[in-house]
């Protein structure tokens, strides 16, 4: 097939798990034969490699970058007619419908989660401590938060009316889409994220522990992923005390950046833990399996709030498998069920620090619990979760979009 995937594939130097999607989908496409069409701000990434076509943007201010690639994307649609049209963007996949459908045979549209729920979280967790005079500019604002908000929800169904096929990464948000979008279900096809098993994979932890400058003998806990608000790193901030009062020599590595950052070094202040703490800020995609590989125990405490209502297929999860690493998340769906479809981990109630604390000094105390889980989860992860087998699926929903 020759597809076009119509969002801009920026360069692959940040651990940020839209970008990792985006590469390894058009990258494992691409092994499975299809020609494939991005544009980038920087080809190097991607160049390389067999049937891929990069299509160069300049990069510049937000505007510029955004009129470069209306422009680069227009000349290439009007040039050049496609199988497929792929997109993650409600405003393209908007204007795609408008402007391409005669340009393609089919357009696919995937969905990662519901924007205004993860918008509208973010808004409340960083405006929860202004000052008065903020607090009124903010109400002064929220008229127009709203107008905005409605303007994306109306894109963003829009985009979805005219794509002929949809895929989900998870069920949640398949039955979101029917019930509060009335997209049919026929037309949406779930198909999770997955992990990049030959970057993550199982490597040596001392020599990992060296390379990172990291204590030999002192066990780890180690989180990846965005610092945002539904990712529940506070709790286990708040769960770091009584880790400490029974394994005193541990340690925490919060590997990644984001809007929660300068709250969750406060909050590890006033609780005493904060010289526990090693805050690693941004860390790039290929040495994000050093990390991982250098600690004993990988936790994802995700809140309730945004993904219990479409539940979760997270990168980090399987990447923690992938290299063999026992995992305690929360038991919410998407997480629970690969946890305890693997045997890979240890799921506990979401937004228990108490809970989450028992469960990680139970693994700290049992070497052999920990080698165990680590490969059940290895085996599970790499059996049904590459990016190459999430490849295939979405091949396969390209495909059936031609048939129909």
């Amino acid at each position: 097939m020759k597809m076009l995937f119509l969002d801009i594939v920026w360069p692959l130097y940040l651990a940020d798990g839209s970008l990792i999607h985006r590469h390894e989908l058009v990258s494992n496409l691409a092994k499975l034969g299809n020609e494939i069409h991005i544009f980038t701000t920087d080809s190097s990434t991607l160049s390389n490699l067999d049937n891929i076509r990069c299509h160069y943007i300049c990069p510049g201010s937000l505007l510029t970058l955004t009129l470069n690639y209306f422009r680069s994307s227009a000349g290439l649609v009007g040039s050049e007619t496609f199988d497929v049209l792929y997109t993650r963007n409600p405003n393209f996949g908007f204007l795609a419908g408008f402007f391409c459908k005669s340009r393609c045979k089919t357009l696919v549209y995937e969905l990662n989660g519901i924007p205004e729920d993860e918008s509208s979280l973010i808004k409340s967790r960083c405006s929860e401590e202004k000052s008065l005079k903020e607090e009124q500019m903010v109400n002064l604002s929220r008229y127009f938060s709203s107008a905005k908000a409605s303007l994306k929800v109306s894109v963003l169904k829009k985009a979805l009316g005219f794509s002929d096929k949809v895929i989900a990464v998870t069920p949640g948000i398949k039955a979101n889409l029917e019930s509060s979008y009335n997209i049919p279900g026929e037309k949406i096809t779930v198909v999770s994220n997955g992990a990049n098993t030959s970057l993550f994979k199982p490597l040596e932890q001392e020599a990992c522990r060296k390379e990172l400058g990291l204590d030999a003998e002192t066990p780890y806990i180690c989180f990846v992923g965005n610092l945002a608000p539904w990712q529940g790193v506070e709790y286990l901030v708040k769960a770091a005390s009584s880790i400490l009062s029974r394994s005193p020599e541990c340690r925490f590595l919060i590997v990644g950046d984001g809007v929660m950052k300068e709250e969750l070094l406060n909050l590890s202040k006033e609780l005493g833990v904060a010289d526990r703490f090693v805050f690693t800020g941004v860390v790039s995609y290929d040495r994000v399996p050093v990390y991982i590989n250098a600690s004993d125990i990988c936790a994802a405490p995700f809140i309730l709030a945004r993904n219990a209502k479409i539940g979760l297929s997270p990168l980090k999860l399987y990447e923690y498998m992938a290299c063999g690493k026992p995992v305690v998340a929360s038991a919410i769906s998407g997480v629970d069920d690969v946890l305890k479809a693997s045997e890979g981990g240890i799921p506990v109630p979401p937004e228990n620090p108490e809970a989450l604390a028992d469960a990680i000094s139970k693994l700290l105390d049992n070497r052999e619990l920990r080698a165990k889980l680590g490969s059940k989860g290895l085996s599970h992860v790499t059996e049904n979760y590459s990016w190459y087998s999430v490849a295939k699926q979405v091949d396969g929903v390209c495909k059936s979009g031609l048939k129909g």
